[in-house]
């Protein structure tokens, strides 16, 4: 079968980088022996002209695409066109959204004929070896894991317990997603090399953090891929594609104190022409004085870590498992110990936070030894425990296209949205706009390209 693979066009394109959960499944599909392709719309600049003539002449038996949340209206419209171009095209939806909220999802893209919860390579493989006749019985469909479908009028879902060891998982195509045809900075402004490639090596968290909905992914069980798994994907893409510089996206990385040290010390034997980075905001607590120095020996440069909030209330309802003491306490013990480029996530607009807990968090972040910080508003991420309770209430008052970290959900905080936002402008503008911060920036702006990713990143916060 020839099969396109797609993430979709969009309003904006905050994180444009080599698609892994695509990749993944690209390989998936050529271990069938099938054809398949990758369109990125942000890489490219797709087109909704472009995606009908893509369709048209594509002659696709299958499209697969993956979607979060502030997308469905954008994927609806994907739909739309491959139903209308070619109607004998079957159709796939996964990704965050729909793994949080399958039943929703279904109701709200009527030209979906299929979906794929949680990790889909395994499911995805039993669904290519079926026949395409038999797509439709859905006893079929039933022994495979985690589709959801349609069935005699009700919406079906079987999810099963992930992949326990990943590296049964073949590693993902990267012929197809190539990182050198991907733009620099991937994460934020700053990089140390071209090309950059993203990497995990986990899947699943056992925490219970009530605003994120990883484990509605990929599980409440971190499951690690072997070191030496890891090593070989690392060697692949500095060999065959001149990956200089890589981002392990998992928050779980430093979770096992023995993992890190091992990882590191295979990273070393590699040569010293590497670079590596945490963009995506590794837990606090998992730090000590070795790991830090062990991670900058094998090259790491920059970390981002989730603090959240300046107010103990607030992070005990996060569920979060930290402190200001204990906030305090590791973000010093970071910045004694390494040169790393530490990077901030904190989020308001929480349930119940009151603004002068916002204040509080603002001022928390302005004392932290930080280099780089981001003041998110908190969504109630399908799959997360906010999701829950949030859905009860506002669901038919939902916009998915404001599930995004700038706009503001209806309904989740008592603080008036223009306020909340206000509020959101006035944390970056009064930590950015300090003689420290400014300065540090300034010594990394080497690149015209770096001015270009700042003003659009302003706007926004500013919008």
């Amino acid at each position: 079968m020839k099969i396109l693979l797609l993430k979709p066009i969009n309003d904006r394109y905050d994180v444009v980088q080599p698609p892994l959960g695509l990749g993944y499944l690209a390989a998936v599909i050529a271990g069938l022996g099938h054809r398949a392709e990758i369109v990125d719309a942000g890489r490219v600049n797709l087109t909704w002209k472009g995606f009908a003539d893509l369709i048209d002449r594509g002659n696709y038996d299958l499209v697969g695409i993956q979607m979060f949340s502030h997308e469905v209206a954008a994927v609806k419209k994907h739909l739309g066109i491959v139903k209308k171009v070619s109607p004998r095209t079957v159709t796939l939806v996964g990704g965050p959204h729909i793994s949080g909220d399958p039943k929703g999802t279904v109701e709200s893209l009527d030209t979906m004929d299929y979906g794929f919860v949680g990790e889909a390579e395994i499911g995805l493989e039993g669904f290519l070896r079926m026949e395409k006749r038999d797509y439709t019985r859905f006893s079929r469909l039933r022994v495979i894991p985690n589709p959801v479908c349609r069935d005699d009028g009700q919406i079906s879902v079987n999810p099963r317990p992930p992949v326990p060891d990943p590296d049964v998982i073949a590693p993902p195509a990267w012929h197809l997603i190539d990182p050198r045809s991907y733009p620099p900075a991937a994460h934020g402004i700053f990089y140390r090399y071209f090309p950059a490639a993203p990497l995990i090596t986990s899947r699943g968290c056992p925490f219970q953090c009530t605003f994120c909905a990883a484990r509605a992914i990929t599980g409440p069980v971190i499951r690690y891929r072997s070191v030496n798994n890891v090593i070989e994907e690392i060697a692949l893409l500095h060999e065959r594609h001149g990956v200089r510089e890589f981002h392990i996206e998992d928050d779980n990385f430093t979770l096992r104190p023995d993992y890190v040290i091992d990882f590191c010390r295979r990273v070393e034997g590699l040569g010293s022409d590497l670079a590596f980075a945490l963009p995506n905001g590794i837990r606090l607590d998992t730090l000590n004085r070795e790991i830090l120095i062990r991670l900058e020996k094998a090259g790491f440069y920059s970390v981002a870590v989730g603090i959240e909030s300046g107010s103990d209330r607030i992070l005990k309802l996060m569920k979060k498992k930290l402190t200001r003491s204990a906030i305090w306490e590791k973000l010093h013990l970071i910045r004694e110990t390494t040169n790393m480029r530490i990077s901030g996530f904190f989020l308001m607009g929480y349930p119940g936070e009151t603004e002068d807990e916002i204040v509080e968090t603002i001022d928390f972040a302005r004392k932290l030894p930080l280099d780089l910080a981001s003041f998110l508003i908190v969504m109630p991420l399908p799959g997360s425990s906010l999701w829950n309770e949030y859905k009860e209430r506002h669901y038919d008052k939902i916009k998915w296209e404001n599930f995004i970290p700038s706009r503001i959900s209806f309904g989740l905080s008592n603080i008036p949205p223009l306020r909340l936002k206000r509020l959101q402008r006035w944390a970056t503008l009064s930590f950015y706009l300090r003689p420290r911060i400014i300065s540090g920036i300034l010594r990394e702006l080497k690149r015209p390209r770096q001015y270009g990713i700042i003003a659009r990143r302003l706007g926004d916060i500013f919008r």
